[in-house]
């Protein structure tokens, strides 16, 4: 898991890349010119970085589940919407044990076709963890732009200081709050949750 100031320089990547379209062509040009800051070499090491570490968590997640069909069914998704109750006598999607109405979780899956998936409520925990590590910047840049949006700012190059800096960093920390109890979840309880059982 990355230190808290190499996730401040991944955090400010997706930040600047979203809300300044010439951000990344910048970086670019620099690389191409020799004229890369040391700052900037470090940033780009700390992103290569966070994304190798977000590629071992999802597979361990995969390698635990042994379900690719339904986490390859949550990486290509644009959306999700969840609802704690089920159909009775529904399936799990990936247990196949029989869900009672309040047992499972029902996930209305934004694809390329809309699909309703159904699981009992103790991979729930493990679903989310998973959707926040692949779909990681629409995350953060969902919560940043609601916040704009609530502030009636202009969603342009301008506000990403006032993100990046917001009540001493809020959205960043609670990015690595986040990043870092999943990491927790994934090395130990994970490996509790039973995968093929009856209620």
């Amino acid at each position: 898991m990355q230190n808290f100031d190499s996730f401040i320089h991944v955090f400010s990547f997706f930040v600047k890349s979203h809300y300044n379209p010439l951000y990344v062509d910048s970086i670019d040009k620099s690389i191409r010119e020799n004229t890369i800051k040391d700052d900037t070499k470090k940033m780009i090491e700390n992103v290569k970085e966070f994304h190798k570490m977000r590629h071992q968590m999802c597979g361990q997640i995969f390698d635990y589940l042994k379900n690719d069909e339904l986490l390859n069914i949550l990486v290509s998704a644009r959306g999700l919407e969840q609802f704690d109750i089920v159909p009775n006598n529904s399936l799990c999607f990936i247990s196949g044990v029989k869900l009672t109405a309040h047992s499972g979780i029902l996930l209305y899956i934004n694809s390329v076709e809309v699909k309703c998936i159904c699981v009992h409520k103790r991979y729930k925990q493990i679903l989310y963890n998973f959707w926040y590590l692949v779909h990681f910047t629409e995350e953060i840049i969902g919560d940043t732009t609601n916040w704009l949006n609530k502030k009636e700012y202009k969603n342009n190059s301008s506000v990403i200081e006032k993100i990046l800096h917001h009540q001493d960093q809020l959205f960043i920390k609670q990015g690595y709050v986040k990043l870092k109890n999943i990491n927790e979840y994934i090395q130990s309880e994970m490996s509790r949750l039973p995968i093929n059982h009856a209620d």
